[in-house]
């Protein structure tokens, strides 16, 4: 984990040397280039993973991504761009100076964001070594991002599957860039870490002032929704590419705010990124073009800096199309012109459950919004599901009001993006609300910056009335005694807060299946016995690893192997059948069964639900349930955890 953090820093920094020139040259007009080197480590962290990314993408085009290569690309550009790198490492340094200086004078806001910032970046490090228990991590994420590694470059397909192995991979290709060199499927959970907490400090510099009070109110936002919350450290791109879209958004709104060049420069490199990770994200291309119309039609953006952020966003995005349009004749394979290798019966399959809710339960709902029904189910989802017992979700429903209210010109249109966001994730994409997470992240961004909005209406207020009265507060938080004893009282503090948890959480007797995520966080518990309790099929798989049994008879899970492998470190032993692997129809079963060797086999508790029969398909369902019934009279139960799931042991030899 710490080598991936170290990789991810170095990406960060390189991409920032790169990006600080371009800036400069950019800006080299305005009064002022830079609004100071804060803003710049903050919000330019994203567009440095883009500019890395793009690199990556032209190295990786002619399978150039190996160390030989890569490490003198990255020394040589270091000492060209020499007095850009000494300007970034002096802005890290002038920002510990002023948060020092900040402590000194009485105000410790600054200090406590950073620590809060190192402690959540902590905890979700901690946490991202739980292994993922979505399959497609296991299925399609890590795979492609170890197929990149293990190509040095790009292959058509990545992967062996002729979708899956075709689609826009920015964000695996992230991925791959620290997996090279930490060697783990963590590595890409620190990079989506990382993108997230980019983005946070992205939101919280769009605040004229009290940036630290910004970081606050976005993590209190934010991050207290569980929906965000848990997909941190998930090696998934679905949060990460809502990140750069977002970020898309606001760097836009940066740009109508102040007019300097760079902040559109930077749009054009974040949306490159979004296209660049999956074909949804295109949206945003008409959506920010639509905002950015009237400023084209004005003629208040200069060719150059249109062709510029031209340039930027295709360097970023272009590769995964155009190589699409020459391999496989279609951009946008497989959609709408052609899908060769995919039959016909596949893509019908595929864009009906694109087109319908996944769950069955949500079926009903009308996505027709030319319907007055179409309107009542929309209110109602967007009530329910991103509104209802989320307390923060009103907050920021009332900051966009009153944002609306003080500065109606300078936050409507990022308002209406939001709006038009959630209506085209229900109207087109209404499969799964993970598909609405940049629609749901750009809702509260925008409420973040309508608090900003209020603030700067109040701020004549507070430099009158507030600070004055705080002010003796803020002397004696500055005499060298309670700098002093702050430090030493949070420290007494947070100790006995541990050792009372230890001793209520039972001491060294801690029950497993009691302990919670901060037990794991606190070091009270470790990752595996935390995960034998809470995580489904986890002790399970470990127990069949551990035991070498073989072969096992899973076929209710659809990624049975994928995480056998993932749960157990990385081994493969082999010890499960492939869930797809089933005798035909009219076949013998028996000599199935032989064929084999099965020796043991696996019923969840879920077996006969509908989802799952229609997950994996009510056939294969019932000739998995044929085998096993076959199996079952000859068979003895070994093991049942916690959640349901029962592996019996099958004895060939014995009478039924």
């Amino acid at each position: 984990m710490i080598l991936g953090w170290c990789t991810v820093l170095s990406i960060i920094l390189w991409g920032l040397v790169i990006d600080r020139g371009i800036v400069a040259w950019l800006n080299r007009h305005c009064d002022q280039p830079f609004r100071d080197g804060a803003d710049f480590l903050f919000s330019g962290i994203l567009p440095a993973l883009a500019i890395s990314g793009a690199a990556a993408t032209v190295l990786g085009a002619f399978h150039g991504l190996r160390w030989e290569i890569v490490f003198p690309v990255v020394v040589i550009s270091m000492i060209w761009r020499r007095r850009d790198l000494v300007a970034v490492l002096r802005d890290l340094v002038s920002l510990l100076r002023k948060i020092a200086a900040q402590t000194k004078s009485g105000n410790p806001l600054p200090a406590l964001a950073a620590l809060t910032c190192i402690t959540l970046c902590y905890v979700s490090s901690v946490l991202a070594q739980f292994p993922s228990g979505v399959a497609d991590v296991w299925v399609f994420h890590i795979p492609l991002a170890t197929s990149i590694i293990e190509h040095a470059g790009f292959v058509s397909p990545q992967i062996d599957h002729p979708f899956y192995g075709n689609i826009p991979l920015f964000f695996n290709l992230l991925f791959a860039l620290v997996m090279m060199v930490s060697g783990h499927w963590t590595g890409a959970s620190v990079m989506n870490i990382a993108i997230f907490f980019g983005f946070l400090f992205l939101l919280s510099s769009c605040a004229s002032r009290w940036r630290a009070c910004g970081f606050f109110l976005v993590a209190t936002l934010i991050l207290s929704i569980p929906f965000f919350r848990g997909s941190v450290g998930e090696p998934m791109t679905d949060l990460a590419r809502s990140c750069f879209s977002v970020a898309a958004v606001l760097f836009l709104w940066r740009y109508l705010e102040t007019r300097r060049p760079a902040e559109l420069f930077h749009c054009a490199l974040v949306l490159g990124g979004a296209v660049g990770g999956k074909y949804t994200e295109l949206q945003m291309v008409g959506l920010i073009g639509l905002a950015l119309l009237p400023t084209l039609l004005k003629r208040r953006v200069s060719l150059p800096l249109f062709l510029s952020c031209l340039c930027a966003f295709l360097a970023v995005a272009s590769y995964w199309y155009a190589r699409n349009l020459i391999v496989l004749g279609n951009p946008i394979y497989p959609f709408m012109f052609g899908h060769p290798g995919l039959t016909d019966a596949w893509m019908a399959d595929y864009m009906l459950e694109l087109g319908r809710a996944f769950d069955p339960a949500n079926r009903h709902f009308v996505t027709n919004l030319a319907t007055l029904q179409g309107w009542r189910d929309f209110l109602h989802i967007l009530y329910q599901w991103f509104l209802a017992s989320k307390p923060n979700a009103f907050v920021a429903l009332a900051l966009i009001l009153a944002g609306l209210a003080v500065a109606f010109r300078r936050i409507a249109f990022l308002a209406a993006i939001t709006a038009a966001m959630f209506v085209i994730w229900y109207t087109v994409m209404f499969n799964h609300i993970r598909w609405a997470t940049p629609a749901y992240l750009l809702f509260f961004s925008t409420g973040f910056i309508g608090a900003s909005l209020v603030r700067e209406r109040m701020d004549q207020w507070l430099d009158r009335r507030v600070l004055p009265q705080i002010a003796p507060l803020a002397k004696i938080a500055s005499s060298p005694a309670c700098r002093v004893a702050s430090p030493v009282i949070i420290g007494l503090l947070a100790g006995g807060l541990w050792i009372s948890h230890w001793h209520r959480m039972g001491g060294s007797d801690i029950d497993p299946g009691k302990a919670k995520e901060l037990d794991v966080v606190l070091g009270l518990i470790s990752v595996d016995k935390y995960m034998e309790s809470h995580r489904e099929a986890y002790f399970m798989y470990r127990y069949i690893a551990d035991h070498d049994l073989r072969t096992v008879f899973q076929p209710f899970d659809t990624a049975n192997t994928l995480l056998s492998t993932a749960y157990n470190g990385g081994r493969d032993g082999g010890w499960q059948l492939p869930r797809y692997v089933l005798p035909a129809p009219g076949s013998d079963i028996d000599a199935f069964i032989r064929d084999n060797q099965i020796g043991y086999f696996i019923v969840p508790p879920d077996a006969g639900s509908a989802f799952l029969a229609e997950r994996i398909g009510e056939d294969k369902i019932v000739m998995a349930n044929s085998v096993i019934a076959r199996m079952m009279p000859r068979s003895s139960l070994i093991l049942t955890d916690k959640f349901g799931w029962k592996l019996y042991r099958f004895d060939a030899d014995r009478a039924s």
